[in-house]
């Protein structure tokens, strides 16, 4: 092999100089051509070690052997500097001083044997810790997906029987073999028979919820909103037995009918106005406001309460997701309810949006398209 001319070994020190990274340059009999700046401040070279053109490469291949703390990579280290073929291979050495390098090494040139081999060294300390970080993340959003899913089968197995009970009773004292019931009667029973097929709705639907899976098809009818926002709001304040925050409802009587699952959404009105009646003080006012256009119906949920920071105003229909307040001042709740309003409103091609209102408490408005109009008699909630 012919020596480099001093014209040469200029342009490789100037070149390994301009680099970004740590660089090492070695002849095709892998002696040392040129070690840069970056690479001596890097590997903590001695001052006094002789790295002149035609140095033989052990010298800094010993010198960051010594500093390697895991025997396997030192053994590997010494073992890969015996030969550099054609291809490119990037290591990771672990450092005594804590520190992470990794070295890629390339052939340099095109042709059957090299014209040479470079090494460029990088400290990735930062970014393993990073990945390492993140890695860890990982495993615990894993590990909470698993609690999750064990949580929903616990809690599907442990409802099925008792809401089976509970809608074979409804259905039996609906029947008119059991017996006449007067009207109030049979509205309580209905409420409790279509109140279990939702909570057993809800219940079978917390598998895919953990597993963040798709929903089932809305059943689709026609809604009168009117009468849906009156029969939600009738039966919280039968729930309420005259206690808790005033509600109101204003919503004009007729209007276009929605193209619905009555049921999903039913629920879902349900769930604003529970979680508006939960964090508002008895002291309070809600107000389920309902106003037709001409392609879309709005429903309003306006509550005194406590409001939502503003940083959570999309986060709180994130499944399992509470906003802070509400865990701070120790209010119940899983953080499913609103997730799964918002999943029953998206399947009606709706929105749900939140925000804060004059003085304190939010404001949850729910626009619902018409999604085509009918002609039909329309379908009671």
């Amino acid at each position: 092999m012919h020596e480099a001319s001093q014209e040469q070994l200029s342009f490789a020190a100037a070149f390994l100089d301009a680099l970004p990274q740590a660089a090492l340059l070695l002849d095709p009999d892998l002696r040392v051509v040129r070690v840069n700046r970056r690479l001596t401040t890097l590997l903590r070279l001695p001052e006094g070690l002789d790295l002149s053109p035609g140095t033989p490469r052990e010298r800094i291949v010993g010198h960051l052997a010594g500093m390697l703390d895991r025997p396997e990579e030192r053994d590997r280290l010494l073992e890969e500097s015996e030969t550099h073929g054609p291809v490119t291979r990037t290591t990771d050495y672990h450092l005594r001083d804590g520190r992470v390098l990794r070295r890629r090494r390339a052939p340099v040139g095109d042709g059957a044997r090299p014209l040479g081999h470079l090494w460029l060294v990088e400290d990735v300390t930062r970014q393993r810790e990073a990945e390492e970080g993140l890695y860890g993340q990982v495993r615990k959003l894993a590990a909470l997906a698993d609690e999750r899913a064990a949580f929903a089968g616990r809690t599907l197995h442990e409802l099925r029987t008792p809401l089976a009970t509970v809608l074979s009773f409804a259905e039996l004292l609906l029947d008119p073999v059991s017996g006449p019931l007067n009207p109030e009667q049979i509205s309580y029973v209905d409420a409790v028979r279509r109140n279990a097929l939702r909570m057993r709705s809800v219940a079978e639907d917390l598998p895919r919820a953990a597993a963040g899976g798709p929903r089932a098809e809305p059943r689709l009818g026609q809604v009168l909103v009117d009468e849906l926002i009156e029969r939600v709001v009738l039966e919280a304040l039968q729930r309420a037995e005259g206690g808790g925050p005033y509600i109101a409802a204003d919503c004009p009587p007729g209007g276009p009918p929605l193209v619905a699952d009555a049921g999903l959404l039913t629920g879902a009105l349900e769930e604003l106005l529970g979680n508006a009646l939960r964090f508002t003080p008895e002291d309070g006012r809600v107000e389920v406001i309902g106003r037709p256009a001409d392609d879309h119906w709005t429903i309003q949920v306006k509550d005194t309460g406590i409001g939502i920071p503003l940083e959570y105003h999309e986060e709180i229909f994130t499944p399992f997701v509470r906003a802070p307040n509400a865990r701070r001042e120790g209010f119940p709740g899983t953080g499913l309810g609103l997730a799964g309003a918002l999943d029953a409103v998206r399947l009606h091609g709706g929105t749900i949006t939140v925000r804060d209102r004059e003085g304190p408490g939010a404001v949850f408005t729910v626009r619902l398209p018409l999604a085509g109009r009918r002609t039909a008699g329309a379908a009671r909630p």
